[in-house]
C-alpha cells in the first residue's frame, strides 16, 4: 500500500462489466496497492476479489480469483522496497501457490511462504484459490532471524502450531475495523509478527522473545480450547491435544504447569463444569446421573460423585433439584 491507501478496502470484479474487469483489476487495484503486475490466460473469465487493511506497520490483504500469475519485475524493483510478503494459500485444488524466486517453490493450502519484494520473482495460481497475504518492513523479521542470509521462498513450516494460529488470526481480520489505532492494534501487530518468526523457526533468544510477546499466551489458549473440545471423550490425555496441535506432549504439560494447574486439573475442571451445566439443563432433567457423567468425560461414577462434591459442595443429585426449584421471583 502507499501513504494514500484507505486503511481499509474491499473491491469485486463482479460488480463491473465483464470486459472492464480483468483491466479494472490489474491497472487500478492490484498495481497501485501492491507493486505487482499480474497475468491471465482468459481476460473474460477472470474474477476477482481483493480485500486490503493495513494494522500498524503490518498490512493484511485476502485474494480470492481465478487462475493468475503475480509478477514483480526489475522496473518495479527499483521502487525501493525490500518488504517481506508471507502468502497463506487457503483453498484451491493440488498445489494452489506456486512461487518462482530463487528457485520453484510450491505450496498447498494450510502451507505458507516468504516472497522478497527486494528480487523480481512471480508467484502463479493454476485453479481458482484463495490465499491470505502478510506485507511486513523487513526489519521487523530481520531483527527475529538474524541467522536467515535471505527468506525468499522461506516456508512457515518450523511450527505448525503457529501457522495454523496466525491463519486463524487472520481470518477473523476482515470481520473487524483495525484503524483506530490505540494499544489494541500495536498488541495485534506484535503478535502477528510473533506468530510469523515461530513458523519460520525463530530459535533461541529470538523464540523465547516471540513466545513471551504472546505466542506461547496464544498456544495456551489453543491448548485449552482442545481440552474443551474433547473432554467428552474418556480416554482423553495430552497425547491427544497435542497430535492435534503439532506439538509434544511435554510442551503440553509445560504450558499448562504455568497457570498453576496441571493437564489432569485442567481436564478434571473443564468435565465437572461441564456436568454441572448438564444437571441444570431443563432438557435434560429425565437423564440418570450416570448417563450425565459418561457424557462429560467420567468413566467411574464414584470418583466422578467424590470429585463433585468438592468442587460444588454438594451431590449431583442435589445440584440437580436446587435447579429445579422455582426462584423466589417466581
Amino acid at each position: 500500500m502507499t501513504d494514500d491507501t484507505p486503511s481499509r478496502l474491499r473491491f469485486d470484479t463482479d460488480a463491473l462489466p465483464v470486459r472492464d474487469r480483468f483491466p479494472f483489476y490489474c491497472e487500478a487495484v492490484v498495481r497501485r496497492y501492491t507493486a505487482l503486475d499480474i497475468k491471465t490466460q482468459d481476460e473474460r473469465q477472470f474474477r476477482g476479489v481483493l480485500e486490503m487493511q493495513r494494522v500498524g506497520v503490518i498490512e493484511l490483504a485476502a485474494f480470492s480469483t481465478t487462475p493468475v500469475e503475480y509478477e514483480r519485475t526489475s522496473s518495479l524493483v527499483r521502487d525501493g522496497d525490500d518488504g517481506l510478503i508471507f502468502a497463506l494459500p487457503q483453498s484451491g485444488m493440488g498445489w494452489s501457490l506456486t512461487l518462482t524466486q530463487f528457485g520453484t517453490h510450491e505450496v498447498a493450502a494450510g502451507g505458507g511462504i516468504t516472497y522478497d519484494c527486494g528480487y523480481t520473482g512471480h508467484v502463479t495460481t493454476a485453479a481458482d484459490s484463495r490465499f491470505l497475504v502478510l506485507k511486513v518492513p523487513r526489519p521487523r523479521i530481520a531483527g527475529l532471524l538474524p541467522r536467515a542470509s535471505r527468506l525468499a521462498g522461506a516456508r512457515l513450516d518450523r511450527d505448525p502450531v503457529a501457522r495454523q494460529l496466525l491463519c486463524g488470526y487472520l481470518g477473523g481480520t476482515y470481520d473487524i475495523d483495525l484503524s483506530g489505532g490505540g494499544r489494541a492494534v500495536e498488541l495485534y501487530d506484535q503478535h502477528i509478527v510473533d506468530l510469523i518468526s515461530l513458523a519460520l523457526g525463530a530459535q533461541d533468544d529470538a523464540r523465547a522473545l516471540a513466545e513471551l510477546g504472546g505466542g506461547r499466551a496464544v498456544r495456551r489458549a489453543a491448548v485449552l480450547r482442545e481440552i474443551e473440545n474433547l473432554v467428552g471423550d474418556p480416554g482423553l490425555n495430552a497425547i491427544a491435544v497435542a497430535l492435534r496441535l503439532g506439538i509434544t506432549p511435554r510442551y503440553v504439560h509445560i504450558l499448562l504447569e504455568e497457570t498453576g494447574r496441571s493437564f489432569t486439573q485442567h481436564v478434571l475442571e473443564k468435565r465437572l463444569q461441564l456436568a454441572a451445566a448438564l444437571l441444570r439443563d431443563p432438557r435434560r432433567h429425565d437423564r440418570r446421573i450416570a448417563d450425565i457423567a459418561l457424557e462429560a468425560g467420567f468413566a467411574d461414577l464414584s470418583h466422578f460423585n467424590r470429585a463433585f462434591r468438592r468442587r460444588f459442595g454438594d451431590t449431583p443429585t442435589g445440584v440437580r433439584a436446587d435447579a429445579r426449584r422455582p426462584s423466589d421471583e417466581e
